[in-house]
């Protein structure tokens, strides 16, 4: 109790605040009338006080996702019972599935009731097996799951809240003067959260075994770095190309399947040990120290994708999909993202390169032809320096051989996981420009071999000229 009545003064410790950034304003604007003054005083210390409104909204607002009933995942809801019975959480009254990767809980008082909605990350069931699912999910149920009408719940959500403010609003100037309030609430409430977490952890350890619940804690690390690196390599390309993927988590699962020794290599790092100063979570290592040695049986099946709960798992990854939005983007599938993304690489690589090359030779001699027989006059070090002073790009070359190819011949387009995006010839075969290319960068360079290497791949050398 005395851990929330401390939250609870981050209330009027913040509206002091605010008030005292609000008359620093006013005395600084003395020289203005009063009423001026008065007036900048107030809009600034509403102006401050707005991120801290808009956090509620974002930490206390209803839960969205697409519903999921008991037709749709029998064995989800009965793998929840189930768990809820043994670990002594709550069933919910609602079950929402949305795309990301975390499991979430909310107790809403409405009509003289509590109605409680649990909210699953599809990017928590698919990278994990049935067994770790279930330990995952016994975790948050005895938990971090606790109801908003408890002491320890409205500790819960106030830290939420509090880490909402901090993260979400960096940037706000009264997180200078609300900081150092909020660290002790934060030094305070992560005793009883982290506590609180642990027992969750023991719980679900003893009902799933303690090796799934290990792994599954061990996997949160791995998933973690994991997930931004997808974000990079894959999903933030493809939007800043104006395309947003279908099936997102399906291009997630198929990253993680082709990174396997990444995987394991992160598996192998040690586990966190350090707490940040805001976390309601211990450290990994300390939540895995407490169960490993834990008794708990294994279960038949437990090996199986934990995607298998629900009943039509294509159907619900569809219905979260289209959940997902970003301004100014399209859906397309994800070669259509590819193809975008190799267009809008070579071309405007390839641009810059025939410039440079005009620049250098001329325009009418702006073409891979004509720098190819530079190159067999010898002179290919003083040539390439001489480009690179005109702005050559680095990989013009791969990229002016790369739009040749596609004006010579029908170039497929296709998301190579955990790399990036590339070529495919008419033959069927990977198509790798720089490879072409190689011969020219040798310690005595053989542009007959290139020419060579681009006819038996179809590339018409007379297209790899200049447009226009």
């Amino acid at each position: 109790m005395l851990c929330l009545a401390l939250q609870w003064g981050f209330v009027p410790w913040a509206l002091l605040s605010a008030a005292l950034f609000g008359a620093l304003v006013v005395a600084l604007a003395s020289d203005y009338p009063l009423w001026i003054g008065l007036a900048a005083g107030a809009l600034v210390a509403v102006t401050l006080l707005a991120p801290l409104l808009d956090a509620v909204r974002a930490v206390w607002a209803p839960l969205r996702g697409e519903p999921v009933d008991r037709e749709q995942a029998p064995a989800l809801w009965a793998l929840i019972e189930e768990t809820a019975a043994a670990v002594g959480g709550a069933v919910p009254d609602v079950l929402l599935v949305d795309h990301l990767s975390t499991v979430y809980s909310q107790h809403e008082k409405r009509d003289g009731r509590t109605h409680y909605t649990l909210l699953i990350g599809l990017q928590v069931v698919t990278p994990r097996t049935l067994g770790q699912f279930r330990a995952f999910l016994g975790s948050h149920l005895a938990g971090s799951a606790s109801s908003s009408a408890s002491i320890e719940g409205q500790v819960w959500s106030w830290h939420l809240y509090l880490q909402t403010v901090f993260a979400k609003y960096a940037l706000n100037p009264l997180n200078l003067a609300l900081w150092p309030y909020a660290a002790l609430c934060f030094a305070v409430s992560s005793r009883i959260t982290a506590a609180r977490v642990l027992v969750g952890d023991q719980a679900a350890a003893r009902f799933a075994g303690g090796a799934n619940t290990w792994s599954t804690l061990a996997e949160a690390q791995v998933l973690d770095r994991l997930g931004p690196e997808f974000d990079r390599t894959h999903l933030l390309p493809a939007i800043d190309a104006g395309l947003l993927p279908f099936d997102i988590v399906g291009g997630f699962v198929q990253y993680l399947d082709s990174v396997h020794e990444r995987r394991a290599a992160l598996r192998a790092e040690p586990l966190t040990a350090a707490r940040a100063w805001n976390a309601t979570h211990p450290p990994l290592a300390r939540r895995v120290a407490a169960v490993v040695d834990v008794p708990g049986d294994l279960r038949p099946g437990d090996e199986a994708p934990a995607i298998g709960v629900f009943a039509d798992a294509a159907a619900i990854a569809a219905a979260v999909d289209a959940m997902w939005s970003v301004p100014g983007t399209v859906r397309g599938t994800w070669e259509e993202a590819a193809e975008r993304l190799e267009l809008r690489m070579h071309r405007n690589r390839a641009t810059l390169a025939y410039r440079a090359m005009g620049r250098l030779l001329g325009s009418s001699r702006a073409s891979l032809d004509a720098l190819l027989g530079e190159i067999e006059t010898g002179r290919r070090d003083e040539l390439f320096l001489a480009l690179d002073r005109r702005g050559f790009p680095a990989g013009g070359l791969a990229s002016i051989v790369a739009m040749a190819a596609m004006r010579s011949q029908e170039m497929k387009y296709e998301v190579r996981w955990g790399e990036g995006t590339g070529l495919v010839g008419a033959d069927g075969r990977p198509f790798e420009p720089k490879e072409l290319i190689a011969p020219l960068f040798a310690a005595e360079p053989d542009p007959d071999a290139v020419r060579k290497a681009l006819a038996d791949r179809g590339v018409d050398l007379h297209r790899a000229v200049a447009e226009g």
